[in-house]
């Protein structure tokens, strides 16, 4: 059965289904529910785009091939639709609502090619909720008719009319706004145009609406009250929106920042919801689909890289890894140390900056990474005298070790911002353990072994020497006293420790030495000394590393080589000694040195042998 042609109004390539079943039902005067039980259809299937319905109704109205020649709404599920194989729910929809151009509506009324009543018709493009604009006259699309009668639900001609009797006075009241690049992108995304955008990564209507969503908290601030936008500012919105989103991830995530800092300058507590607001609401509770994916994994990835998240916190159901960044905050949650404390030693090692001192604990932010470090160590953190009695040192061990770069503050002090130095547990614990090694306790065939400050006392040394050998595993007996812990419990070998710390030799002979060898007095040696006549030098003692005068051992036999007391003369030449010396004078060998000088009798033995080559018997 076909319908008469008398019924059948021209069909547009950009008009709706349901409105061309309008407009048939409308020239025979019915409304379209009861024109399609007249004809045995079923509305009902003919608005969900039912591929047989369709069928039925395209042959009944004599289309060729049995093919609708309009656009076509699809139903594809409880709540989704599709047009040109774009996926549409419900909500990116205007169905119940009659959108329509004012323009576009006195130009049909103005065609004669079908009866008056009959002329207007529905562009799909007015049903996409994201498009507010009328791209041919350059003009807002307005509400024509609200289509909440079940009996009238979808009757496009029928909820029309009463409009169109009053066209020129919505003609007149039409205002200019040409369609923004946001509501073109749309229109060409449902044509199936291609397209370059980022965007076009996603379905027509979550770009869309993610441009929306986004583009309102640009211009509204993230805790817009999306219920309370107009249609107007809806089509600012999803202008802004596209801006940012047409970029690309990058300029999200600069939006992103952007939110972030306006949430700095609040004094709202921390946390996504405050940061992203509705952007953030709105993917994580008023919408699970999944086709906001990608926008949500830009988010979570912001967020985890900008905010102060940690393993124990979640968004969209996602927690980091690793925590990135830290707030002051989160840092006190996790050490249980204080924030002002916090504050302090984050200022001190140069974590947070003078600009983040007014800023609330929540927002001062650092790198978790780089204050591992001193997190770990602040709740357990110890002044130089509460680490002294840890260790078991007695006074002043802890400033010798301390000085020597053996005790190690994990924090200095005398900064300006804290005033000691401060020591942690694990790194006392450490020292101790590097300084007991696997020692076993001391036996009683070990008696010879002493503590460390009594081999400090015994091998003439710093407590720090002592201290550094055992940290270089230099000494090869090492023990434990059972009965103390620590410090004091370490045992060494004195002799062992000597051998070690003996400085190198100064390579002379000291005062005492050289006595013996010249077989004087110290007087006498002394006044060589002063006198110039034996070179002498200060040098440190390999020993007791005390400063001593010694003479250098080249120096000393040269000097015997040339000088020779008159006693020691006698005796090589078998000379009294009186005798000796009458027989020199007599000679003309006068003592070598002053006697007002020095205080025994030195020859010149180049002298004595020119003079009497018989007296000092031959080598």
């Amino acid at each position: 059965m076909k319908l008469d042609p008398f019924y059948v109004p021209t069909c547009h390539p950009d008009e709706t289904l349901t409105s061309f079943v309008s407009r048939v039902a409308a020239m025979a005067s019915r409304s379209a529910r009861d024109f399609c039980l007249d004809m045995g259809l079923n509305f009902h299937a003919l608005r969900d785009g039912d591929p047989y319905e369709v069928g039925a109704f395209a042959e009944l109205a004599g289309f060729d091939d049995g093919r609708f020649p309009g656009a076509i709404l699809e139903r594809t599920g409880d709540r989704s639709f599709k047009m040109n194989a774009e996926p549409l729910p419900r909500a990116s929809l205007r169905r119940s609502t009659v959108r329509v151009c004012p323009h576009c509506i006195k130009a049909d009324l103005e065609c004669s090619a079908d009866h008056e009543r009959v002329r207007p018709y529905g562009r799909w493009s007015w049903m996409i909720a994201s498009v507010r604009t009328c791209s041919k006259h350059n003009t807002p699309l307005i509400v024509a008719a609200t289509d909440d009668n079940p009996q009238m639900l979808h009757d496009f001609s029928l909820h029309l009319q009463p409009f169109a009797e009053d066209i020129d006075r919505h003609v007149a009241e039409a205002r200019d706004r040409v369609p923004s690049d946001f509501e073109t992108y749309v229109l060409s995304r449902i044509k199936g145009q291609p397209s370059k955008f980022w965007l076009s990564s996603l379905p027509v209507y979550a770009a869309a609406r993610a441009c929306e969503i986004i583009g309102a908290t640009k211009i509204h601030g993230a805790q817009v009250m999306a219920e309370t936008l107009s249609e107007d500012e809806w089509y600012d919105a999803g202008q802004a929106g596209f801006e940012i989103t047409a970029h690309g991830p990058e300029s999200i995530r600069a939006h992103l920042n952007d939110m972030q800092r306006a949430f700095m300058e609040t004094r709202r507590a921390w946390g996504p919801k405050q940061i992203y607001g509705r952007l953030y609401e709105w993917l994580a509770h008023e919408t699970g689909d999944t086709a906001y994916d990608a926008l949500r994994e830009i988010i979570t990835e912001h967020a985890f890289n900008t905010l102060p998240m940690g393993p124990d916190d979640e968004i969209f159901g996602k927690r980091p890894v690793k925590r990135i960044l830290h707030s002051i905050h989160s840092a006190h949650l996790e050490t249980g140390a204080h924030p002002k404390r916090l504050r302090k030693v984050l200022q001190a090692v140069g974590l947070i900056t003078e600009d983040q001192l007014t800023l609330s604990d929540e927002r001062t932010l650092f790198r978790a990474e780089d204050a591992k470090f001193h997190l770990d160590r602040i709740e357990e953190s110890m002044s130089l005298n509460r680490a002294r009695d840890y260790i078991n040192a007695p006074r002043p061990v802890e400033r010798t070790l301390l000085a020597a770069g053996l005790l190690k503050p994990w924090l200095e002090g005398g900064n300006g911002v804290l005033k000691d130095h401060a020591f942690a547990k694990r790194d006392l614990d450490e020292f101790l353990a590097a300084l007991t090694g696997d020692a076993l306790p001391v036996t009683e065939e070990e008696k010879i072994l002493v503590p460390i400050l009594r081999a400090v006392k015994m091998a003439n040394c710093s407590t720090s020497e002592v201290v550094q050998l055992i940290l270089d595993r230099r000494l090869g007996t090492i023990r434990m006293d059972p009965d103390l812990t620590g410090f004091l419990a370490v045992l060494v070998d004195p002799e062992e420790v000597k051998s070690l710390v003996r400085r190198e030799d100064h390579g002379g002979y000291s005062l005492r030495e050289v006595e013996q060898k010249l077989n004087t007095t110290t007087q006498v040696i002394k006044a060589l000394i002063e006198h110039n006549h034996l070179e002498a030098e200060i040098a440190v003692n390999p020993i007791n590393r005390c400063p001593q005068t010694i003479v250098k051992r080249d120096v000393l036999t040269a000097f015997m080589d040339k000088f020779e007391t008159a006693s020691s003369l006698a005796r090589r030449s078998g000379s009294h000694l009186q005798t000796m010396m009458k027989r020199l004078d007599g000679l003309g060998v006068p003592p070598a040195f002053p006697k007002d000088q020095i205080p025994a009798t030195f020859y010149a033995l180049d002298r004595v042998r020119l003079a009497d080559p018989d007296l000092i018997p031959a080598p």
